[in-house]
């Protein structure tokens, strides 16, 4: 099967094009920095894109079988802890008091931090171009990675995602993802969104649980990138999950 990734260079796309091409897929990896692909392999294809770029996404969607996506937005979150503690410091060791001191203490850490959080579009826009590419090409199946806490699975991620990293971090981000699966829900594709908790650079296990709506049973809220692109890969084939939310966790 031909096989198109996006976010071929993050950590779960790395794993989608290292394990789709150990299965006997042909494998095209879209990279707008194709030397961060870091597999070689013949039968891989590195096409250098930018997903914003409509002529690009098309032109890479062009004969192939199925797309998936693991798109992803980094966060600045370590950048606004780092922030924090150097400005601490800094207000220390250089004496400084009055309104001088809280400005460095609070005010630059705080623009940091509106900084983290201004408002994305890259996820929603870049899914647009690549539904209007492959419904013009004709190619149907898509498998997208979302996150655990978008749409009805909001409060499933565990309670420091859900009541301080999602308000203070990722709000504008996840807000991206509620758009970007509403593109794909409203598309004529054979799409399948997975949902998983929180990503690790863990071991392949092949051993995690699926589910649509609600959960059975009390969740891990982690999961290994290597088991989300598995599961991913799984969905190529199968029929039973399409047109469906999946959250994916241990």
């Amino acid at each position: 099967m031909n096989v198109l990734v996006f976010g071929s260079t993050g950590g779960t796309g790395r794993a989608l094009v290292r394990q789709a091409l150990a299965q006997g897929h042909a494998v095209t990896a879209f990279a707008r920095d194709p030397e961060k692909v870091n597999t070689t392999h013949e039968n891989l294809r590195v096409v250098r894109g930018d997903i914003l770029d409509y002529k690009s996404v098309e032109a890479a969607v062009k004969n192939q079988d199925a797309v998936v996506s693991a798109l992803g937005v980094k966060p600045w979150v370590g950048a606004v802890f780092v922030v924090a503690i150097a400005c601490q410091f800094l207000a220390r060791f250089a004496a400084l008091s009055g309104p001088s001191a809280w400005l460095v203490r609070l005010g630059l850490p705080l623009l940091v931090l509106l900084a983290a959080t201004k408002r994305t579009t890259v996820l929603s826009e870049g899914t647009k171009n690549i539904i209007q590419a492959m419904e013009k090409s004709g190619v149907r199946r898509f498998i997208c990675e979302s996150s655990l806490g978008v749409g009805d699975s909001k409060g499933q991620l565990g309670f420091l995602y859900n009541y301080t990293l999602i308000p203070l971090f990722l709000r504008n981000i996840f807000a991206d993802k509620e758009t970007q699966e509403t593109v794909i829900r409203r598309s004529t594709l054979d799409w399948v969104i997975i949902r998983p908790g929180a990503l690790t650079n863990g071991p392949q296990t092949g051993k995690y649980r699926s589910w649509f709506g609600t959960p059975e049973a009390p969740i891990r809220h982690k999961i290994s990138r290597s088991d989300v692109a598995d599961f991913m890969l799984r969905q190529l084939g199968e029929n039973a999950e399409l047109r469906k939310n999946l959250g994916l966790s241990y």
